[in-house]
């Protein structure tokens, strides 16, 4: 199962090429699925030993290109935070 597969990140997987798949880091992507407003974010959670999405719906979309986006992103399960600015993954 790709989710399941750290080697095998979200931008490999089967349709995602539709999205605008963007790798931050090995262990954060982002893409735009079904050209919503907002991005959805995959990050690689070392807590659950798989890939995570989250939507960024209560996050502001300061810039699209380069992505920037406001607050910080936090996944709780594994403590993952950081921001998202001039499309550059900046770890809290």
């Amino acid at each position: 199962m790709a989710a399941r597969d750290r080697g095998a990140p979200p931008s490999t997987w089967p349709g995602m090429e539709m999205v605008g798949m963007t790798r931050l880091t090995d262990d954060i992507y982002y893409g735009w699925i079904d050209n919503t407003a907002d991005p959805t974010f995959w990050h690689w959670c070392t807590a659950q030993g798989r890939w995570v999405a989250a939507g960024t719906w209560k996050h502001q979309l300061v810039s699209r290109d380069p992505l920037h986006l406001e607050p910080s992103l936090l996944w709780r399960c594994c403590g993952t935070h950081g921001w998202v600015r001039g499309g550059v993954w900046i770890p809290a």
